[in-house]
């Protein structure tokens, strides 16, 4: 099943770095970048009827962070077609057990995004969304 991938980060680096190996996964997805948390809800407000989306969310951004993105989302009606990696630095125990509150995600990486990570999320999107 063909799906979204949102990445979310201020860091223009990670975000072209993240961008070029997910095209290279010969997936068929679109993919979108965001500098903040803002712009990404933006952008799911406006595209409502789009397909499913996961999600490669920074934690610390300017203007939204992931934590404040998180709790739009949940509040949105297509909260639930959106799936949500925090794809982060942190490596804080709170910021992992905080991660775990929310339905919407389904992973928590250390930043950079690899191969195999990039392979083992797009394997659980799938399942999720056959399961659907």
């Amino acid at each position: 099943m063909d799906f979204n991938i949102v990445i979310v980060d201020d860091d223009a680096v990670v975000l072209f770095l993240h961008k070029i190996l997910i095209e290279k996964s010969s997936l068929p997805s679109n993919t979108c970048t965001f500098k903040n948390g803002k712009e990404a809800l933006d952008y799911f407000l406006k595209n409502s009827s789009e397909k499913p989306a996961l999600v490669l969310l920074d934690i610390n951004m300017p203007v939204m962070n992931g934590w404040e993105f998180l709790e739009e989302i949940r509040d949105l009606h297509k909260g639930g077609d959106v799936y949500v990696a925090m794809l982060t630095s942190s490596i804080n125990s709170f910021d992992v057990t905080n991660a775990q509150k929310y339905p919407h995600v389904i992973e928590y990486l250390e930043k950079p995004l690899t191969k195999k990570n990039c392979d083992e999320l797009f394997q659980k999107m799938r399942k999720l969304l056959s399961e659907k």
